[in-house]
């Protein structure tokens, strides 16, 4: 029996009145409430700058109409440093979950949209048109005017430009065209597609589609003379314009770059503490009329270590800390987490992970040795492994027993949940696995110790990983696979070089966690070959044919053309992304979960398993429950801009 499924977890969010929400617009508060805000206020801090004369006062600062943030507990205070562990440049990631500004933001459940960057917008022509109203008089960190030209820009000149964005996101070209984008007015944007695309609210929700016209321009051949931009180029550093234009457009290498974030750097991200430090012109207000964010700064301290970061926490050094404890980390550090909570100061909250599995093996599908390929593309050996894995002994060991052992599937409660994909060979069956190793005629050694290769060679291979929680589940597996004759390493990569060998396909087989299992429609990366701009392990060698495909391009002469069931989830992800109705998404979702689990391309442990987050006990609004799931950018659906520090 679950320990709390996602249905009843979304039932006990909704029961527990859930306390954060925002309304679109002072006036909208006003007439929900009947309460005015009479008066803006901002944090000492800005304040005294405001004193120096070294900024505008704060009416002049927001918007004409901010967006307006409910608290969870209650208004909070100002002031604050924000204490936190990050693992380099390379973690870009966990910063940006914290500091991040959509268009439009997910609701706690991931089942509405909330008003963001844009304050309100229309839908028409069943999701072909989209028209988006900004903020008047919204500014970005530097003080200039946030409009229609920075979305547009954004859209025509990086996006839409090869030598900037050479492999399109999918939801620039639908129907086999180009979005086109159109300033209607300063606060008033269109995007048009070819077809109706009723998905783009989930790509506004987890990206920021604006950059900022007046400073990026500059190192822009469109706008500026190649003389020009060859003068602002650092030799040895920057080869073409666009290696000057990406350095000069990364939020986390340059911090002189515009930003509409919560927070924005102040210092160099290589140094031991990288601090965020609050956006003066940031877009949002309390119920009171106090400028958010709280809190003044955020200091990321460099750490590599998991077990450092550990330390750290039960120690009483991190005021909030959910990633590489709860996110990337393990659940086997919540007992101590939990003995050291009133030595710490701090408080051991359980958020819940819309995993399908924590830990899932991808094999190389296009591995460069053919006899391996050969073995790796018969499910049958696929199946074997499945049924090799004792996942009621991880969960005990590991989890707990508080993880649900699983296939690598969408999570229950999910609206595509599927029984028999969360069962396909996942059952414990050492007996049946042999069975299907022998069926492929892979015979055992002299010894009876170990499984051949056709070619007589010794069936091996090595499981790429990156993190302590995936090397200690499947060196648990490795002495599981023993009983039916395949040896395995472990190889625990930094992620940078996780990554870079998943690029070039220079891998036996990789391990990662399928983490958009909730709302999977909403990032498909998992399950659709070529659906994002990003690839996983199963599928990377047929990345670049399904792209071209998915948008009805010449696939490069290079390209390896997948097998017939890889393109029809393609050809399915085609219907799904043009769909107007939520019945024909849910019935060509069942196909999609079809294909999966006959396939078992991704092949699961465990999943639907809670997420300890450590928080100080005087750093307050952060909720005790929530649903973690990578679209909805957690913890960013936390709202992080009203977090606080209680003072006594």
């Amino acid at each position: 029996m679950r320990w709390l499924s996602f249905v009843v977890l979304l039932l006990l969010l909704t029961s527990l009145g859930l306390a954060w929400t925002v309304y679109a617009t002072p006036e909208d508060y006003y007439k929900a409430t009947g309460k005015r805000i009479t008066k803006y206020k901002e944090a000492p801090m800005l304040a005294e700058l405001v004193r120096q004369g070294k900024l505008p006062p704060v009416e002049q600062r927001l918007p004409e109409e901010p967006l307006v943030v409910v608290p969870e507990e209650e208004v909070g205070q100002y002031g604050g440093t924000w204490r936190r562990a990050w693992k380099g440049l390379a973690d870009r990631w966990g910063v940006y979950r914290i500091i991040a500004a959509h268009f439009v933001f997910w609701d706690k459940e991931g089942g509405e949209f909330l008003p963001g960057i844009a304050k309100k917008w229309d839908i028409l022509e069943n999701g072909r048109v989209y028209v988006f109203y900004l903020r008047k008089g919204m500014k970005w960190s530097d003080g200039h005017p946030f409009t229609a030209d920075d979305i547009v820009f954004f859209v025509e000149d990086i996006v839409g430009n090869d030598d900037l964005t050479p492999a399109k996101p999918g939801w620039y070209k639908v129907g086999g065209k180009p979005v086109k984008v159109t300033k209607v007015d300063t606060y008033t944007v269109r995007f048009e597609f070819a077809a109706p695309y009723p998905l783009f609210m989930m790509e506004l929700a987890r990206g920021t589609f604006c950059a900022p016209k007046h400073y990026l321009s500059q190192f822009h051949p469109k706008y500026a003379s190649m003389d020009e931009i060859k003068k602002k180029m650092v030799p040895g550093t920057h080869n073409t314009w666009v290696d000057l234009f990406n350095d000069k457009n990364d939020f986390l290498k340059n911090k002189d770059l515009p930003t509409i974030l919560t927070w924005r750097p102040i210092n160099d991200p290589t140094e031991k503490f990288f601090i965020l430090e609050r956006n003066p012109y940031f877009w949002a207000v309390d119920i009171e009329g106090n400028q958010l964010p709280y809190i003044d700064r955020i200091r990321n301290e460099y750490v590599t270590d998991n077990e450092v970061i550990l330390l750290k926490a039960i120690s009483g050094e991190l005021d909030f800390q959910w990633r590489y404890i709860g996110l990337m980390g393990t659940l086997a550090n919540y007992p101590i987490l939990k003995e050291n909570e009133k030595k710490g100061d701090y408080r051991v909250l359980l958020w819940f992970n819309a995993n399908g599995s924590v830990s899932q093996l991808m094999l190389n599908m296009t591995h460069k040795d053919p006899v391996l390929r050969q073995i790796f593309n018969d499910v049958r050996f696929r199946r074997a492994l499945s049924l090799g894995i004792d996942r009621e002994e991880i969960n005990q060991v590991l989890f707990y027993g508080l993880a649900e052992p699983r296939q690598a599937s969408f999570v229950s409660g999910s609206a595509y949940y599927d029984p028999e994909w969360e069962k396909a060979y996942a059952e414990y069956n050492p007996d049946l696995a042999n069975k299907l190793l022998d069926e492929m005629g892979l015979k055992w050694d002299a010894k009876r110790q170990y499984r051949l290769l056709p070619d007589g060679r010794l069936l091996r291979f090595t499981i790429q990983v990156t993190g302590q929680q995936h090397v200690d589940i499947w060196t648990m597996v490795k002495e599981q696979w023993k009983k039916i004759g395949v040896l395995v390493e472990i190889e625990n990569l930094e992620r940078s070089l996780y990554e870079s060998r998943l690029g070039a396909g220079d891998f036996d087989a990789q391990v990662w966690l399928l983490d958009r299992a909730a709302q999977p429609v909403a990032d498909p990366m998992m399950i659709i070959p070529g659906a994002t701009q990003y690839s996983t392990s199963w599928y990377v060698g047929w990345s670049s044919w399904c792209r071209a495909y998915l948008n009805n391009e010449q696939p490069p002469a290079d390209a390896e053309e997948p097998p017939a069931e890889v393109k029809r989830l393609v050809d399915l992800w085609r219907q799904i992304r043009s769909s107007t109705s939520p019945q024909q998404i849910k019935e060509l979702m069942k196909e999609v979960t079809k294909i999966h689990r006959e396939n078992l391309w991704m092949i699961g442990t465990v999943g639907e398993d809670p997420s300890p987050v450590v928080v100080k006990n005087n750093f307050r609004n952060v909720p005790e429950k929530l649903v973690a799931e990578t679209p909805f950018f957690t913890p960013l659906n936390a709202m992080p801009m009203q977090f606080f520090f209680k003072q006594k």
